[in-house]
């Protein structure tokens, strides 16, 4: 899936969920080399959620206020309830036994390609779909999260 936020433009937004990944551990090691969010599937439940995300991100960057390296690594930030970027990327972010993955490429138009579903992962591409989400959410992952946070 690739669209642009009416308010932001500039930006080209591409999503992609990958289901059966087996070569998380590889992607993980690889992270700062990839211009890529990637988010374990277990921790978001629809794509309002990552919508939401990317959104914020996109506003944090424009007003200048990120608090993280890159856009990718805000849209993780920007799912997590803290403001934590260590504990969001070990909350959201992929983990070496990750199966379900979602992928983030935002890219300034003229600056990059958008993404076109080409990587190094290997696993099956899934439609971006709210039916989709849910069947690789783990609720209680999720509850955990927000349970850990109000602490």
């Amino acid at each position: 899936m690739t669209y642009r936020v009416p308010q932001f433009q500039e930006y080209t937004i591409s999503l992609q969920k990958y289901a059966n990944v087996s070569n998380a551990d590889v992607l993980r090691s690889k992270l700062m080399e990839l211009p890529f969010a990637f988010i374990d599937a277990r921790t978001v439940i629809s794509v309002e959620q990552i919508s939401s995300a990317i959104y914020k991100a996109l506003v944090e960057s424009t007003y200048n206020r990120m608090r993280t390296k890159t856009l990718h690594s805000e849209c993780i930030l920007s799912l997590s309830p803290s403001s934590n970027i260590g504990d969001a990327l070990k909350r959201f972010g992929i983990k070496e036994d990750s199966t379900n993955l979602i992928v983030i490429k935002i890219v300034k138009n003229g600056d990059d390609e958008p993404f076109d579903g080409k990587t190094s992962i290997v696993g099956d591409l899934v439609p971006v779909s709210d039916e989709q989400f849910v069947t690789t959410a783990d609720i209680e992952t999720i509850k955990n999260v927000c349970i850990q946070t109000k602490r």
